[in-house]
């Protein structure tokens, strides 16, 4: 029987609404498309098929607008045994689309991919190293549990919910046509909340949140996928797919949001994907009706014209590049392809027994370093060679190398940060803060994108430490990750040539001292013989030069304090370091400390931020870097109230 089923609640189920779909609602994707964009060409290129003659990925997206939405008669048949449980009081969703209007959708469709493949009928899996697929069991069966191996760009078994999270159902459909036997098999998912019907099947205990439709052999609620013959030729005409016998896998996404539109997913897919795009690994055609955005190696600069770039955001919006912006930085990212090893300046390898620091000695070549500043100066663009420590825990350390580019270009607004980890942009990460300066981090390494990509958070912008498949996986791995975030910032300020002769000025803004005029050093010198209220009262005074404002302010709160962003200050440093100890009767506090005192890593203390990244947190010390430098803020709590607490910042 091909229907939908959720399964019934038992009395000793733990009840679980899903939350995965707050993982790509972050300040990094403000509109669903980048989170369909980032996810969807994600899995195509796990799955793209390597080492063959063909390895170029094409991808089509297809939004049906109001031309081409369906009507209720041709689509209420697939969603008749869901209605009931979309329409519970309790389901999650905040308003229902109209079951009678023609129904808008979205395809996502990849081909040179190889589908997905494994067992269809495998109900659980322990290990994943056995050398067998077990991509359909993975996909369709798991959440949050990921199959994909170290090499592949997921990790959290998250990034297929997205799709249910872009449809105003929550619901999505699933056709694959696998390349190891060319099965085709199509299956659907609905992801609401613990909810229950209002009709005769209503149940004691209420429904589980996920929903599958496909064909159903028995009384159970597991679904085997749908083969008849009859019934996919039916699913692909009416959903106007054109996968035919193409290896790979098709996504449908019923009334889809009002967000997706042709100009946020063309924009998507060039900000995230521009890299394999010009490398010519990547191929994606995007269309709207009719009208068709071609976006590969050859069109990708024509193509920007068709984008309304009004559509994607405001003018005020600096997130969003304009079309000059991204035509310079195509033609930077083509410049990188042509280099060869001599364009490099390589940098000194790393001591594998000491932690990764940005130093002098990984710039020994001094004479080369001047050529290097010679060019940059001239707006000549460099590229360098960075050495990294790669060292799992409990395997041998050894290092591996990256690449970084940089570029001036005055016509930027402010410094552009691009990481790229095995083609997709990790848009999160900024290091560059000063210069009107383009700066490029390319991680081809498979170690070192293995790496980067188990700190990933579930929507892939950002690399943090804390990440559950990072965490205790890498010796000096919270170091690691600060030394590729710093890459561009240490190479800008390492390009900087110091300033020759003495600066009278240096500290002008930091210590202002009056001068005394000819005349005052007169008047001071000269015995004062004018009687009382003879002396003028008018004279100018001299202006005193402003000092620069503090860029933190540190507030008293119950058990602890409050470091936060002074909002007049003009400069933030990118680094800062906290120091504290308890009043001692004699010397010096912080020197004094001892660890009964306390531990900012254990409780009672307890340390809550937002916009900062911590890179050191033990005993009495916490170092952080600054990441939002709009909005920072610390607080630290659980200190004696009965001892008078002293801090030192650097």
């Amino acid at each position: 029987m091909i229907e939908w089923r959720f399964k019934p609640n038992s009395r000793d189920d733990m009840d679980v609404d899903p939350i995965q779909g707050e993982f790509f609602t972050t300040r990094d994707i403000d509109n669903i498309s980048t989170a369909v964009v980032r996810e969807g060409i994600q899995n195509a290129l796990d799955e793209r098929n390597r080492g063959e003659q063909i390895e170029t990925v094409k991808v089509r997206i297809f939004l049906s607008g109001e031309k081409y939405a369906l009507k209720s008669e041709d689509y209420l048949p697939m969603l008749e045994t869901l209605q009931p449980h979309l329409k519970a009081k309790s389901s999650g969703l905040l308003s229902l689309p109209d079951f009678t209007q023609p129904m808008k959708f979205l395809v996502f469709e990849d081909s040179n991919t190889k589908g997905l493949e494994g067992d269809p009928e495998e109900f659980y899996v322990e290990n994943n190293n056995d050398k067998n697929p077990h991509n359909f069991y993975y996909f369709w069966r798991n959440v949050g549990r990921s199959g994909k191996t170290d090499d592949k760009l997921g990790r959290w078994g998250l990034g297929k919910t997205v799709f249910p999270a872009s449809s105003r159902i929550n619901t999505f459909f699933g056709l694959t046509v696998r390349k190891s036997d060319q099965r085709k098999m199509l299956m659907g998912q609905c992801i609401l909340r613990i909810h229950n019907r209002e009709d005769a099947k209503k149940q004691e205990c209420g429904y589980r949140p996920y929903g599958v439709f496909g064909n159903y052999k028995s009384a159970d609620c597991f679904a085997v996928p749908i083969e008849e013959n009859n019934e996919i030729s039916r699913f692909e005409d009416l959903f106007k797919l054109e996968r035919k016998q193409n290896s790979g896998l098709s996504l449908v996404i019923p009334f889809c949001s009002e967000e997706i539109t042709i100009d946020h997913l063309a924009y998507s897919v060039i900000e995230q994907y521009f890299y394999p795009i010009l490398e010519g690994k990547l191929e994606v055609e995007i269309t709207e009706e009719d009208h068709t955005i071609l976006l590969e190696k050859n069109s990708i600069q024509e193509s920007i014209d068709k984008i309304n770039f009004n559509n994607v955001g405001s003018g005020d919006d600096k997130r969003i590049k304009t079309k000059e912006s991204l035509l310079r930085l195509f033609d930077f990212a083509k410049w990188t392809f042509q280099l060869q090893e001599e364009d490099f300046f390589k940098l000194k390898e790393l001591d594998l027994k000491q932690k990764p620091r940005w130093n002098k000695s990984l710039f020994e070549n001094e004479e080369g370093m001047n050529l290097f500043r010679d060019k940059f100066e001239r707006n000549e663009r460099i590229a360098f060679k960075i050495p990294l420590k790669y060292h799992p825990v409990n395997g041998s350390p050894k290092i591996c190398w990256y690449e970084a580019f940089l570029e001036k270009d005055t016509t930027l607004t402010k410094p552009e940060n691009l990481f790229v980890r095995d083609g997709i942009t990790i848009s999160g990460i900024t290091s560059l803060d000063k210069g009107l300066v383009r700066g490029v981090v390319i991680i081809h390494d498979i170690n070192l994108a293995r790496m980067l990509g188990d700190s990933e958070n579930p929507a892939h912008t950002e690399w943090q430490a804390d990440s559950r498949n990072f965490k205790g996986k890498y010796v000096d791995g919270r170091e690691t990750l600060v030394f590729v975030k710093s890459t561009l910032k240490a190479l800008y300020e390492k390009l900087q040539r110091p300033i020759e002769g003495i600066q009278k000025d240096l500290l002008i803004d930091f210590f202002s001292i009056p001068i005394d005029t000819p005349e005052e050093q007169k008047e001071k010198k000269s015995p004062d013989y004018t009687k009382e209220g003879e002396k003028e009262v008018d004279d100018p005074e001299i202006p005193m030069q402003p000092g620069k404002k503090r860029p933190l302010l540190i507030q008293q709160i119950t058990s602890g304090l409050r470091i936060y962003k002074n909002p007049n200050a003009d400069e933030l440093p990118e680094s800062i370091r906290l120091k504290l100890g308890y009043d001692v009767p004699r010397g010096n506090p912080i020197n004094s400390y001892q660890e009964l005192d306390f531990d900012v890593s254990k409780s009672p203390i307890v340390v809550a931020s937002s916009g900062v990244y911590f890179t050191k947190k033990e005993k009495n010390e916490l170092e952080f870097d600054i990441e939002d430098k709009s909005h920072f803020e610390i607080q630290l709590t659980g200190f004696d109230e009965k001892r008078d607490l002293f801090l030192k910042l650097q």
